[in-house]
């Protein structure tokens, strides 16, 4: 039965691991649950480095698991898909193993990343400075917007399948749980991720999509937590594994109405408009990109924001927010790693588009749709073709104008309906109309006749 006692060594994929004992419970392996299953840390006995073993229920033993492994290979470069490159402990490797321990039948061998959840910091409560939210929610979105460039969506985002890693002063992300990463390369998984409340969208309970875009909604709420945490307030109401509790998500309640507050305190118009857009939407494809959101946190001036909530802060008689923790950058370095990424893409909107942007998504809000149509398209004339914010953009303007399209359409519709009414209550002499009528003129003609004759006689 695995897994065995802690310190017991085992031969693996040709080289020789033993189990990491638990760094609180003495004499227990380390293990952590998960919906699939259970993950191990292992240590290679050669070199000493740590990985991770994903050991899966006898549900999630899919035999798939090897084609679905080689194409997320492929893309363990891309930042925060590091845990995506593994092995897999199939039969004809590992015949000797697994006839000891047939619970590793398409187990997952995979680096272990040493680093806390964004999960972490929310159930502990932790104080981050206005500067530390900032740069979380920055380094987040970009991580998710190459995902998203690459046509890639993790598909089952929440605070604990997001990883914060500190390496040697850089701030990255890392994502784990990947069995359900949506790619064009990959067949639609049998068994779709249900999603965790607080972070699911309502539209998708009903018909959950598997699609590049299906990050959209809860990569939202999560940069939406990450730029407010610094607000007491936003701490003090958080639910639990999410700020939102589960049933509260794009209905009007107080945490709802805290955030749009927090958001347009701290960073403005633009941040909180990209917010109530998520919160409004109908379907994953009118929720911001997170090219959309890295365009926008990158464009804030941190030390604009810093001095907003100083001073805000201090008119309230309330002490400042904590200095960065350990785990968040220096100034000049996350000032490098901000001009390496901008130097890797192009800068799409200046501040007048970016108000814009905001602009139309507030006229469509409004239901003012001819207008808002004509302000996506003067804005989309500035924005590089190809560009994901041009094909987001492209598809609300698709989206607008099917729905200014509907009413012609219904009304064609109705007067086609008219059309077969009026057919069907003229149609010959079956018709009960026509024999009404008949009836009608013929007792009119008896009517005459017996006058006529009263009267000559």
């Amino acid at each position: 039965m695995f897994p065995p006692e802690h310190n017991y060594s085992f031969s693996l994929l040709g080289q020789d691991y033993r189990i990491e004992e638990h760094p609180r419970f003495a004499g227990v392996p380390y293990g952590q649950e998960g919906r699939q299953g259970t993950v191990y840390k292992i240590v290679r006995q050669e070199d000493q480095e740590s990985f991770a073993l994903k050991v899966f229920r006898p549900s999630f033993r899919y035999p798939t698991v090897m084609k679905k492994s080689e194409v997320i290979s492929r893309y363990s470069s891309l930042a925060g898909l590091k845990s995506g490159s593994r092995r897999i402990i199939h039969p004809q490797e590992s015949k000797e193993l697994l006839s000891t321990y047939p619970e590793l039948l398409y187990a997952v061998v995979m680096p272990w990343i040493e680093a806390e959840t964004w999960n972490d910091i929310l159930t502990s409560r932790r104080e981050l400075s206005v500067e530390d939210c900032r740069k979380l929610a920055e380094n987040f979105a970009g991580t998710m917007m190459e995902l998203e460039e690459h046509g890639l969506a993790h598909t089952d985002l929440s605070s604990s399948n997001v990883m914060i890693e500190s390496t040697a002063g850089e701030l990255n992300f890392q994502l784990v749980d990947l069995e359900d990463l949506y790619s064009p390369q990959l067949e639609e998984p049998d068994d779709l991720p249900d999603g965790i409340d607080g972070y699911r969208a309502p539209f998708l309970e009903q018909d959950m999509q598997w699609s590049p875009y299906v990050d959209r909604f809860s990569g939202g709420i999560l940069i939406a937590e990450m730029l407010t945490w610094c607000e007491p307030g936003i701490r003090e109401k958080c639910w639990g594994d999410s700020f939102f509790a589960p049933g509260e998500l794009q209905q009007e309640n107080e945490r709802q109405s805290i955030m749009i507050q927090t958001l347009e305190k701290l960073y403005g118009l633009p941040v909180s408009g990209l917010f109530e857009r998520l919160w409004n939407a109908e379907q994953i494809q009118q929720c911001p990109s997170f090219g959309e959101w890295s365009i926008v946190i990158e464009a804030l001036s941190a030390t604009e924001v810093s001095m907003a909530f100083d001073s805000d802060e201090s008119e309230e008689d309330s002490p400042p927010a904590v200095g960065p923790s350990a785990i968040f950058l220096h100034e000049d370095d996350e000032e490098n790693a901000i001009e390496g990424r901008r130097a890797s893409r192009e800068h799409l909107l200046d501040v007048d588009g970016e108000n814009r942007l905001v602009r139309a998504r507030t006229i469509e809000q409004q239901g003012k749709l001819s207008a808002a149509l004509w302000e996506y398209g003067r804005l989309i004339d500035g924005i590089p073709p190809g560009s994901s914010l041009y094909r987001e953009i492209e598809i609300v303007i698709s989206l607008i104008q099917e729905k200014l399209d509907e009413p012609e359409e219904d009304q064609i519709t109705n007067i086609g309906k008219i059309r077969e009414q009026y057919k069907a209550t003229t149609d010959g002499g079956n018709n009960l109309y026509a024999k009404l009528w008949i009836v009608l003129l013929g007792a009119s003609v008896v009517i005459i006749i017996v006058a006529l004759l009263a009267y000559l006689l």
